[in-house]
Order: C-alpha cells, then sequence, then structure tokens
C-alpha cells in the first residue's frame, strides 16, 4: 500500500494515522512525503492530510472534513475497530481535539511529545523525513502497547472464570494461568472475599502470590501484608508479594499467613 502525506514539518494526526494503519492493517505500507500543493496522487493507494479532498476510501484530507476530527480520526473511522479499543477511540479523540483546535495538548502529552521529533530544520528533507519515520514508530509503540492490553483484558476475563480456589481456602484464587491483568477483575470492589491471587510461573517454575488490592489501580491491600518467612524465596517488604520454590511451601506459608 503506497500512502501520500505532507512533507516538511508533521502534526500528530498525520503520524498517529499512518502509524495506526502500519498496527491494524496487514499490507506492506510505504509512505512517501510530498509537496503541500501535490495534485498528481494516481500512483498512491490513499492520500493522508493533503490533497485537499476527502471520500472516506482513499483521500483523507480533513481540512475538508466538517466533522470536528483530524486525519487520526478519519483513520480510525476507516479502520472501523472504536468500539473494540475504547481506549485507543480515547487517544484518537484527543489528538482530533488539538489539532482541530477544540482543546490544545498540554506539555509531555502525547502530541505534544510527537511534536518533538521534528527535526531543527524542517527544510532538510532526507533529515525530516527520518524524524517522521522515529515518529511514525513511536507512535506505533503507544497504539499497539493500547491494542495489545485491550485484546489481554478480554482474555483475562476468561482466564479470571477459569481460576479455583487454592488449597480449600475461599480467600485465596488460584489462576488457571498468569495475566497481568486480574486485578481489573479481583479487587476488594468486585471480589472482596479474595484476599490473595496464586499462581505458578511457567517460565521459572515456582510459586507467586499477591495480595488483592481494595480497589482497581489501588496500592491499599484487601488484606494483611504478607509476613517475612525463611520459608520462602522473597517477600516484598510491603508485603504485597511473595515466591515460594513449589506449591507444598506456598501452601504451608499462606494457611498462616492468609486466614
Amino acid at each position: 500500500m503506497k500512502i501520500a502525506t505532507h512533507n516538511k514539518i508533521f502534526h500528530t494526526d498525520e503520524v498517529t494515522a499512518i502509524a495506526l494503519l502500519k498496527v491494524f492493517l496487514d499490507d506492506e505500507i510505504e509512505v512517501e512525503r510530498l509537496e503541500h500543493n501535490s495534485k498528481d496522487f494516481n500512483n498512491f493507494d490513499m492520500v493522508i492530510d493533503i490533497g485537499k479532498k476527502f471520500d472516506g476510501i482513499k483521500l483523507f484530507d480533513h481540512h475538508q472534513y466538517k466533522g470536528g476530527k483530524s486525519s487520526a480520526g478519519l483513520i480510525w473511522d476507516y479502520i472501523g475497530k472504536q468500539d473494540k479499543y475504547p481506549k485507543l477511540s480515547k487517544l484518537i479523540k484527543i489528538v482530533d481535539d488539538n489539532d482541530t483546535g477544540v482543546a490544545k495538548a498540554k506539555e509531555f502529552e502525547y502530541s505534544s511529545l510527537i511534536k518533538c521529533y521534528n527535526s531543527h530544520d524542517i527544510y532538510d528533507i532526507e533529515l525530516q523525513d527520518k524524524a517522521f519515520n522515529r515518529a511514525v514508530e513511536f507512535a506505533m509503540t503507544i497504539i499497539s502497547s493500547y491494542k495489545n492490553a485491550q485484546e489481554e483484558l478480554e482474555e483475562a476475563k476468561d482466564i479470571v472464570v477459569n481460576s479455583y480456589i487454592f488449597d480449600n481456602n475461599s480467600s485465596i484464587l488460584e489462576l488457571e494461568r498468569f495475566t497481568q491483568h486480574w486485578t481489573t477483575y479481583i479487587n476488594g470492589e468486585l471480589t472482596p472475599q479474595i484476599k490473595a491471587v496464586v499462581w505458578k510461573d511457567e517460565n521459572d517454575n515456582k510459586y507467586k502470590v499477591k495480595i488483592v488490592p481494595k480497589k482497581l489501580g489501588s496500592f491499599e491491600l484487601n488484606a494483611k501484608p504478607l509476613k517475612q518467612d525463611n520459608m520462602m524465596e522473597f517477600v516484598h517488604s510491603s508485603g504485597f508479594f511473595g515466591v515460594a520454590k513449589d506449591e507444598d511451601i506456598m501452601k504451608e506459608y499462606l494457611r498462616d499467613n492468609i486466614k
């Protein structure tokens, strides 16, 4: 897929639009940055943020679109994954609002960071093209992270559903397999009876435990902190996490720590 966009200074919207296509489409994508006044786009599959035309199929110059969206928002509509990836949709909305003058990006926000990738000489075509490519790679990292997190979150729900009580203690849940998103579904607000979560780490063949947080995103624990004990290979000083050599040691340890 050949994509045309404008050269010289680049902005978050076209950088994000192209990053979205690279992340979500299977096609190999080649980008050419043209002069703003270019008119011949016959050799391109998509034209983004240039060309003075919009049709939602090939032409995506948002300056001709009366709907408060940047080229990032138009490409996100084209991809059609808004409902499946709500956090990405929020990110794209922030880009749209900044680009269309609704809400200027603050320092250190996503759009402000993309802007930093512009080279010191925007008229040096080779230098600026390299800077543009680095900005696209940065945007792809952010987008891929949100995409993967959402997909892992959906998988985590199934993992939690298939988990089971550990050592006949209804306060301890053993995960079918580890997922970093278990706290979304297991926390003091949603599952107040669960005090700790255990899982077997397949990489080092050890058993690990974490105390459930009071609420999602909180550092406050839903149970008393784990105690230091020589039978354990490691217990964090704050008592929220511990590692045992095997299942039997974990069971013995938790019988004294989680009533």
